[in-house]
């Protein structure tokens, strides 16, 4: 890092020239980016049930269909009938729309079947033509249950969508087109416009508008953050135009994959925003912490970088794994936005450490006068204070803690999954109201299917699979929540009564000439023979019954409506057909729930096992990243409790406030998790610092929580008031997502102010390149009796727990008469010993690398016998009490090695001086 460091500040205009380009070439991709709200992005990818799906709208053509209501006093009267006639036709001239059905076209095959009339023989009808409508509108459920509303005041316009893309629909302007023709209509009646499009459509509007509102907002909540923190054009400037790099990068990158901003990716610009503030702060707090030490501005850059820049890989490395176990999810939404975070999360890193220190290079050392530093000072007393209430409480702090935790757990038990669409919409708008309505007073505006697939070709034709699905549709209408179904069924039964309506047009005469008064005809139902006729009448035109039966009759499709829209009240149901048809249907005959509806409920179960598996991946992934980095699983495991107990709260909070676990509010524990664990590693990698030569834990601890407390402090403010901006959407998850992932944050914060201070009260900390770093000469295990036995590594590790000491030529180590308690192994220099005083001082011997001295002292805490002075400069480690159990404690295998050979050391010593002794 250090030549790297070395080269950037070589060459910062080069750096800065490469950042700029790359900008502008990636920029002109990503101002292509596309928004959409697919439906199919909230799906599981790979899903066998999307693909069947799929196959079920290739067989039987598009379920999409949106139901324009009207609501009157008087359904009937002619203006009313009137604006439903008009609206209907103008309707059905949008492009896109295969067919709008109402009862101003509908027609009635059971008056005539070959040239059916319309159910309503002119508009404005008579009084007997509107009691006849009634009559028949209530006696036909074909009719009655798709067309109006059982107290006869409403009506439901049926809207029929050809296939069309989610690109398809945004283009042709369609949902914009149905609500400009209801705009236009006035008068007492009231029209509602619902349905699968037009509730994607309004969610990309809310997007749009959500985006193009709080992405200024974040940027301006930075920027006040920024100047806060420091207080200088640059510390605003500098980092902002290096969030804004990484943003464009980002988007770039997406245009270029293909991808659009979708429900999932919709809070990533200013997810980056916030998160690449923080690093900036970050970096730049190092800056001005160089500045007020005095470093001279060569080395400014240098030291700074040196500073930030382990600390923030390691950052990146976890906040990257956070967004990255989001992939491990099938839901196509919250894949896309694990990827695009890690590459967003690159995109920062590359930017924080490569354009802001070049930048800095670039620009003329600022003075600290420069800033008045209002405001960092008084943080930096109060997080001095803090440090040293965490340092005295650990006990309260701890206790309080578990506490929090188990009234956290307590609540997770209440949480609910569900992935109904409409939840996303507030209960206040415009969009929930049209929809409740048309579903509570009018008709189920929500279809799904129910695919009947027999062994072969004519399984539908048979009288007994028929009247299996009859029975089946009468067995829907038992269920709650289920308003229509319409079936082939239906079909027949209508065809047939037009059959035989037609033929009652026929004089019987018998063989006197007399007329003979016809005979009820019986149904297919009463004389199965009669059925062959009906089926002859739908295969000779098998277009106009695609969507409810293959022209082989080997499948049929029956089309179910419901004002049902909770995922669980749509599984509940599901599950009462499936357990209906197994045990009504032969084996042979196989009744399948599908459509958008049933996917999406069915989605629930991969948000809970998603939620487990991203979570289980990051916490496992990041703890052993921990353990690396601080080369101690104990060190590992204390760093990522205070970033566990601020999910466990978020989701105690979803459980107490009955907030729903969905697709939106499912991102946010792993995100908070990779982002609250940057404040862990600068806070660890500070108190690593602070401990080198250092004895007093906490006064390290208080220097490292004032040193890196302000910049994390603002870092989490800025992070919390960036997310704070979704609160404000009129998109439900993504309120949601906002108002938890701030609370979420500033627990974090706390914890990792209070909780984790507590945790390392006692701790010492190493990381991997301190272990890298530490140098102990030629075979350490070899030359240093104290460490025989041990592997390199280890040897280093034994160091990096204790402490090394420096001494200059001539000074002394250890003086005689004086009281101590360390013993002393030389790591590299020669040390000289005597004894005596004054005239009868006297040199007694010379000691080298990897001998010991005062060892007594370390057992007895007794008084020095002589003085050790350094014949030349000298390392020494310094090996006491605290030192020993603090090494037993986290590495038990290699305290033993080192008790063991501290006891030959001392055993030998006492050996020699044995030997003297007896000598003498």
């Amino acid at each position: 890092m250090d030549a790297f460091a070395r080269w950037l500040v070589r060459h910062p205009l080069l750096v800065v020239g490469a950042h700029l380009l790359a900008t502008v070439v990636l920029g002109a991709y990503a101002l292509h980016i596309r928004i959409e709200s697919s439906i199919a992005s909230v799906l599981p990818a790979g899903d066998p049930e999307v693909s069947y799906y799929e196959n079920v709208r290739a067989t039987f053509g598009s379920d999409d269909v949106g139901v324009v209501g009207v609501r009157a006093d008087d359904l009937f009267a002619a203006s009313t009938l009137e604006k439903i006639a008009r609206v209907t036709d103008a309707i059905s001239r949008v492009q896109g729309i295969e067919r709008v059905l109402s009862i101003s076209n509908a027609v009635d095959p059971a008056n005539d079947v070959f040239e059916p009339p319309p159910l309503l023989p002119h508009i404005p009808p008579n009084a007997d033509e509107v009691a006849a409508l009634k009559q028949k509108l209530s006696s036909t459920p074909l009719y009655g249950k798709n067309l109006v509303a059982d107290d006869f005041r409403g009506a439901a316009i049926n809207i029929f969508f050809r296939n069309l893309t989610d690109a398809q629909y945004v283009d042709f302007d369609v949902d914009g087109k149905i609500r400009a023709i209801l705009v236009g209509e006035t008068g007492p009646e009231r029209f509602f416009y619902t349905g699968a499009g037009h509730l994607k459509q309004s969610a990309v509007d809310m997007m749009r508008r959500d985006l193009l509102r709080f992405t200024p907002l974040a940027l301006v909540l930075v920027l006040l953050v920024l100047w806060l923190s420091f207080r200088s054009i640059r510390g605003v400037v500098l980092p902002i135009i290096s969030v804004l790099e990484a943003l464009v990068w980002t988007l770039g990158v997406m245009v270029l994959a293909g991808k659009a901003i979708t429900l999932g990716t919709f809070v990533l610009p200013p997810l980056l925003i916030v998160i690449g503030n923080s690093y900036a702060i970050h970096v730049m707090a190092r800056y001005y912490e160089q500045v007020d030490a005095g470093a001279r501005p060569p080395d400014l850059v240098i030291r700074a970088f040196q500073r930030v820049c382990m600390p923030l890989l390691i950052s990146a490395l976890t906040v990257a794994i956070g967004f990255g176990s989001l992939m491990v999810n099938r839901i196509t939404a919250i894949w896309d936005l694990g990827l695009f975070a890690v590459v967003g999360v690159v995109c920062l890193t590359v930017t924080s450490l490569g354009f802001i220190p070049a930048a800095l290079q670039l620009l003329s050392a600022e003075g600290r006068s420069e800033r008045t530093g209002k405001v960092s000072p008084r943080l930096a007393r109060a997080l001095t204070a803090l440090a040293r209430w965490a340092y005295a409480a650990r006990r309260p702090i701890l206790g309080g803690a578990a506490l929090v935790a188990l009234l956290a757990l307590t609540g997770t038990r209440r949480i609910r999954v569900d992935s109904d669409f409409l939840y996303y919409f507030d209960p206040d708008s415009d969009v929930r109201i049209a929809n409740e309505t048309i579903n509570q007073h009018i008709v189920g505006s929500n279809p799904f299917s129910v695919v009947i697939e027999g062994a072969a070709a004519g399984t539908i034709k048979r009288w007994e699979v028929l009247k299996l699905i009859k029975d089946l549709q009468g067995f829907l209408q038992t269920l709650p929540g289920i308003t229509s179904s319409i079936s082939i069924v239906d079909y027949l039964e209508l065809l047939e009564s037009g059959l035989n309506k037609t033929s009652d047009k026929d004089v019987l005469i018998d063989e006197h000439g007399q007329v003979l008064v016809p005979q009820a005809v019986k149904t297919f139902w009463e004389e199965p023979a009669r059925l062959s006729p009906v089926l002859e009448l739908v295969s000779t035109s098998p277009t106009t019954f695609k969507a409810i039966v293959t022209p082989d009759f080997g499948a049929a499709n029956i089309l179910v409506r419901t004002k049902l829209t909770g995922s669980r009240a749509i599984e509940d149901t599901l599950a009462r057909i499936r357990a209906y048809t197994a045990e009504h249907f032969p084996a042979e005959l196989q009744a399948h729930p599908t459509g958008n509806l049933v996917l999406l409920s069915g989605s629930t179960s991969d948000i809970v096992s998603g939620q487990i598996k991203s979570l289980s991946l990051a916490l496992s992934v990041i703890f052993v990243v921990m353990s690396l980095m601080f080369l101690s699983t104990k060190i590992g495991f204390l760093a990522i409790l205070p970033n566990v107990l601020p999910i466990v709260i978020f989701f105690g909070v979803m459980g107490w406030l009955g907030i729903l676990l969905n697709v939106g509010t499912s991102l946010i524990a792993a995100i908070a998790l990779g982002i609250a664990v940057d404040s862990t590693i600068h806070y660890m990698a500070r108190l690593n610092l602070e401990l080198q030569g250092e004895t007093d834990q906490a006064a390290a601890m208080v220097r490292t929580l004032r040193a890196v407390g302000v910049p994390i402090v603002y870092a989490t403010v800025a992070l919390f008031f960036g997310f704070l901006t979704f609160a404000f959407s009129s998109f439900v998850p993504i309120q949601n997502f906002g108002i938890l992932s701030g609370v979420t944050l500033l627990t974090s914060l706390a914890t990792n102010l209070v909780l984790l201070p507590a945790l390392l009260a006692t701790s010492k900390i190493i990381t991997l390149w301190d272990l890298v770093w530490v140098r102990l000469g030629k075979d350490p295990t070899r030359t240093i009796p104290l460490f025989a036995g041990l592997r390199p590594s280890q040897a280093r590790i034994v160091v990096l727990m204790g402490q090394i000491k420096r001494f200059k030529r001539n000074e002394y180590v250890v003086r005689q008469g004086e009281k101590g308690d360390e013993m002393y192994v030389i790591i590299r220099g020669r040390t000289e010993v005597f004894a005596g005083i004054g005239e009868q001082r006297k040199a007694l011997m010379e000691m080298r690398r990897g001998d010991v001295f005062g060892e007594m002292a370390l057992v007895r805490q007794n008084v020095r016998s002589a003085d050790v002075v350094a014949a030349e400069p000298l390392e020494v480690l310094a090996v006491d009490q605290h030192f020993l159990r603090r090494l037993q404690l986290r590495y038990p295998r290699i305290a033993a090695k080192v008790f063991l050979n501290l006891t030959r050391i001392v055993s030998d010593r006492l050996q020699r001086m044995t030997e003297q002794f007896v000598r003498a």
